[in-house]
């Protein structure tokens, strides 16, 4: 009996989903367990395994549809099985007649183990072939075939290489003559005045447009900036990390700051509040939420875009349980594997673009937060302390808050108070 496949539920608050990508195509044999489509959401994407063994019968969504938690999405069942009904699809077939196949696109050419280490050693790019072995994938005598059609052609070395560099057949470029560099590069030229690459907005890169952009228009916000001398944070860092290296745990800057802040918010409530909007239209707050609780959100960049996960009641944690959990967090965000709840709740935000070499810059509040705090990158800079000049490490600190909730005094006293604390972490424990 065919099993119907359905949007799966990833979280408390998911309401809906949509597949962004099939790991299969219709009339493949499929194994419980095994990797079988990615859900996108409107906070990530998650690869979902599938649920029994079988044939993928059907595909009831087009890619990138959105459809409710729930809704069917395909059918899985025997070989040769035909799907009468499909529920919850929002469409039926007739009996005995097999749903159609909706095509799935793949971002690359499969191709088996041995063509992919030929084509390595042979410098050929493997994109450009054209697979003759089943369903289509590249095989080694198609690199082979490629090599042999290479060989026939005259080159100089220069051009060969640019040529493989820039995923050019050289094969195209055979007039009779000779290839040389000027050939290959008024084939690049040619390439960068005809061709655009028109790249769909992905879910998880809508939601950031839409959610930076209210945040843009809908929030009066106010940016203020301290420099942060770091010696005493980097020591007390160095001092956990030698305690902590025997279990292979990391204290990272942003755990400390994590705990730094969160006794702040606990004293500061306005700047750990939560905006509650009552007109969509005009953005209009009817009430600011104030939280008894702290959960901290750290931006994670990603090559598709930026997700924002947050530790759960960070008040009544230790530094080394907030590491433990944002390592876990981070590779959860980098391998696809965050749940909609890991995203979601978040009362403060800290982005760290310290890594990257930023010394300063002003982050865009998170809504419906209260603040966010930007932390630039510690460098040696000289500075006075008790009338001598002397070089100490020094972070720029920036934080963006709500004016509608944040008073300018309320806000310069907190990121005081912020900027006390590192320097003098034992004040930590008053």
């Amino acid at each position: 009996m065919a099993t119907t496949i359905t949007m799966p539920k990833l979280g408390l608050t998911m309401n809906s989903g949509s597949v962004q990508q099939w790991k299969k195509k219709v009339g493949d044999t499929v194994k419980k367990g095994e990797m079988l489509y990615v859900v996108a959401t409107d906070k990530l994407t998650v690869e979902v395994e599938c649920p029994v063994d079988g044939v993928l019968l059907a595909i009831t969504v087009q890619e990138g549809q959105d459809v409710p938690v729930g809704a069917s999405i395909g059918v899985i069942g025997a070989p040769g099985e035909n799907v009468t009904m499909l529920p919850n699809s929002g469409a039926s077939s007739p009996a005995n007649v097999p749903v159609p196949e909706i095509s799935i696109s793949t971002p690359r050419k499969p191709a088996s183990p041995k063509a992919k280490r030929l084509a390595r050693d042979k410098g050929i790019n493997i994109s450009s072939l054209h697979g003759t072995g089943p369903n289509g994938w590249i095989v080694a005598r198609d690199v082979l075939t490629a090599e042999k059609n290479t060989a026939n052609v005259k080159s100089s070395p220069v051009a060969a290489k640019m040529a493989v560099d820039h995923g050019i057949d050289i094969t195209s470029l055979d007039t009779g003559k000779r290839v040389m560099k000027a050939d290959v590069q008024s084939r690049l030229a040619s390439m960068s005045k005809t061709e655009e690459k028109r790249v769909p907005v992905t879910p998880m890169r809508r939601v950031i447009s839409e959610r930076m952009l209210q945040s843009h228009i809908s929030i009066p916000s106010v940016n203020y900036f301290a420099d942060v001398d770091m010696s005493a944070l980097n020591e007390l860092r160095a001092a956990y990390n030698k305690k902590l290296q025997s279990k292979g745990i990391k204290i990272s800057v942003n755990d400390i700051l994590m705990k730094f802040c969160a006794k702040l918010l606990l004293e500061n409530p306005m700047l750990n509040a939560s905006v509650e909007i009552s007109n969509a239209a005009d953005q209009t707050p009817s009430a600011f939420i104030l939280h008894d609780f702290v959960n901290i959100g750290f931006a994670v960049a990603l090559q598709e875009g930026l997700l924002v996960p947050n530790i759960k009641n960070i008040h009544i944690k230790g530094v080394t349980q907030i590491a433990e959990e944002r390592a876990e967090l981070v590779e959860k965000a980098r391998s696809g594997g965050l749940l909609p709840d890991q995203m979601t709740g978040g009362t403060f935000t800290i982005s760290n673009l310290g890594m990257m070499g930023v010394e300063a810059f002003t982050p865009i509040i998170n809504p419906p937060e209260a603040a966010i705090l930007g932390v630039g990158t510690t460098t040696d800079k000289p500075i006075v302390v008790d009338g001598a000049l002397v070089i100490r490490p020094i972070a720029t600190f920036c934080l963006t808050a709500d004016h509608r909730l944040v008073d300018g005094a309320d806000g310069a006293a907190f990121l005081a108070s912020l900027k006390e604390l590192v320097e003098n972490p034992d004040l930590f424990l008053l």
